[in-house]
């Protein structure tokens, strides 16, 4: 054998070391940045629809698989994360990424209870039905893309909705008779959704071949839609809703609230008393000598049909220059979201919501407030009781909840914060959601948000008391044998909520039982507050402890204690 020569040498030697270097990164030990990344890139692409409401858009045109063979293969991959996750020694990284971790097993725990416990692709029709709206709906909400792609794209998932919902026909099984009543309601606005919006959104674009593509491609999406309508109705009921205590228990944990539920259940039962005690106070501030009329006497307070947009422009800056002049908390910036008509097929399901763009979106940055219009269809008596449910006092303190200081703050500090973690980022604790926007309610009053106006005082607290029984109406009916009959009664009667609502936030309880989280939220949020008044005393400053709880995201209210506080405490 000849000898190599010096430079043939040394090139074999770099590229064995490169050879080397590449097989050693390929067996090197996770970290959590590496863990975290594969954890998002995977959820991902298991879910093209989040993605794109998430502000991620490189799979637009695809449709989530729903088959038990591909969640079960999901649920592998959680596993085999969990465990990788929860091995990592951690010791040297700042204790705010240590946190990172925590958060991000409590979010693949909340996603192995649905795969593992719930399923609801099993037993809840309305998953294939929401699937759909949403794979089309994200296309069309936000104009990240020109109009043509996002045309191209929802043909795409258009053309692939038909085998997603045979894949749910086949796989459904023992679905509570409520769920079905569930699923034919939103099936019926799917269909309108699809038919009347979906074109409409896209009259603007005047190629005549892709308008013919989206045609054909609508009209078979709502064939299968009807067939689905069809298979639905030919579902006989069976099972229950009810989840049990040991699920609910672990739904807590994964939102790493440990206190025992019994102790949950009682603080709600407290709330409701004192809620309960503060209207009547404030009903009779407002008609002393006929307090059971005060409500009604907030409710004739209005403004024309054709002036409720503007009002609740009005409202957003009322209650921005209150949160500025207040030094209530620190405004990224002093933009408001866009007030707008809500999209046709939601107005059935919301008085007003704000919509932020996705914590991974750099294009369609706009926010919007929703508001729904008064149905010119309506008889002027049905209009007027609309008018009376948008009533000026209600519709202020939605504004608060859903925009000033509430949800729409909440986005402002999201997209405000670049160098937050994926998981930061990605962070969605119901708890702390809801829990600030709807504490957000009861600390403007506390600090004097139109002072005096006993009326805002009593909307706020009919508010607080469909929280209180929406807390009480999911623990005893997953927990406690609570009917869906008595929950309704409790709605109506202890929470003073009308006959037709009382029965539809009863019966959302049955398959979002997680809505007990706007009451738990503020009261973890309250009790927070309290122990950092008592520590800091004359050194507190709400402003400070609003930023601070802000600045961590929208992640479990353990954590936010545990990075406020130094240590982790009880939570109730």
């Amino acid at each position: 054998m000849k000898n190599l020569s010096s430079r043939a040498t040394r090139r074999l030697l770099l590229a064995l070391t490169a050879t080397l270097a590449t097989t050693a990164a390929a067996h090197a030990a996770p970290t959590l940045d590496s863990l975290e990344k594969a954890h998002f890139d995977a959820d991902w692409a298991a879910s093209p629809v989040t993605s794109t409401l998430l502000g991620i858009h490189n799979a637009d045109g695809r449709l989530d698989d729903m088959s038990v063979a591909t969640i079960n293969a999901q649920t592998a991959r959680l596993h085999r994360e969990r465990a990788a996750l929860t091995a990592l020694d951690l010791s040297a990284l700042p204790q705010r990424r240590q946190n990172d971790r925590d958060i991000l097993v409590a979010d693949i725990d909340k996603e192995l209870i649905e795969n593992e416990r719930v399923q609801s692709f099993r037993h809840n029709p309305d998953v294939y039905i929401s699937l759909a709206t949403n794979a089309l709906y994200s296309l069309i909400d936000r104009d990240f893309a020109p109009l043509s792609i996002r045309m191209k794209d929802l043909i795409s998932r258009e053309n692939q909705i038909p085998a997603m919902l045979a894949t749910g026909e086949k796989q459904l099984d023992q679905v509570p008779t409520i769920f079905l009543e569930i699923s034919k309601e939103d099936l019926e606005g799917a269909i309108v959704f699809v038919r009347d919006n979906v074109p409409a959104a896209f009259t603007d674009l005047k190629d005549k071949a892709l308008q013919a593509r989206l045609k054909a491609s609508t009209k078979t999406t709502l064939a299968a839609l009807e067939k689905f309508q069809t298979t639905i109705s030919a579902i006989k009921p069976a099972g229950t809703f009810v989840l049990g205590a040991d699920t609910i228990r672990a739904m807590l944990a994964a939102d790493l609230v440990d206190e025992p539920l019994e102790k949950i259940i009682e603080a709600g039962q407290k709330q409701l008393r004192q809620d309960q005690a503060a209207f009547s106070e404030t009903a009779r501030a407002i008609d002393p000598a006929h307090p059971d009329q005060a409500l009604a006497e907030v409710r004739r307070d209005h403004v024309a049909a054709t002036a409720l947009n503007q009002l609740v422009r009005d409202q957003l800056t009322d209650a921005q220059n209150f949160v500025t002049s207040h030094n209530i908390a620190t405004l990224p910036n002093t933009t408001l979201p866009v007030v707008t008509d809500t999209p046709g097929f939601e107005r059935s399901l919301i008085t007003a919501a704000t919509d932020w763009p996705g914590p991974f979106e750099t294009k369609a940055t706009t926010s919007f407030y929703y508001v729904t219009p008064v149905d010119p269809k309506l008889s002027p008596a049905k209009a007027e009781e609309s008018l009376e449910d948008d009533n000026t006092a209600s519709m202020l303190n939605i504004t608060v909840h859903e925009a000033m200081p509430g949800h729409f703050v909440q986005g402002l500090y999201l997209r405000a914060n670049p160098e937050w973690s994926l998981t930061r980022k990605g962070g969605a604790s119901y708890a702390t959601t809801e829990g600030w926007a709807h504490y957000t309610e009861q600390m403007m009053i506390e600090q004097g948000f139109h002072a005096g106006d006993a009326r805002l005082h009593l909307a706020q607290l009919q508010d607080a008391l469909l929280r209180d029984c929406r807390f009480l109406a999911s623990f005893g009916m997953h927990t406690q044998g609570l009917s869906l009959e008595d929950a309704t009664k409790m709605m109506q009667h202890e929470c003073f909520q009308s006959s037709v609502m009382a029965y539809k936030e009863a019966r959302r309880g049955t398959a979002d039982p997680g809505y007990y989280s706007y009451l738990l939220g503020k009261l973890m949020i309250l009790h927070l507050r309290e122990d950092m008044k008592k520590t800091q005393g004359k050194d507190f400053s709400l402003e400070k402890f609003h930023d601070t709880l802000l600045s961590s995201g929208l992640v479990p209210m353990k954590i936010i204690r545990r990075e406020m506080t130094g240590k982790d405490a009880p939570m109730l």
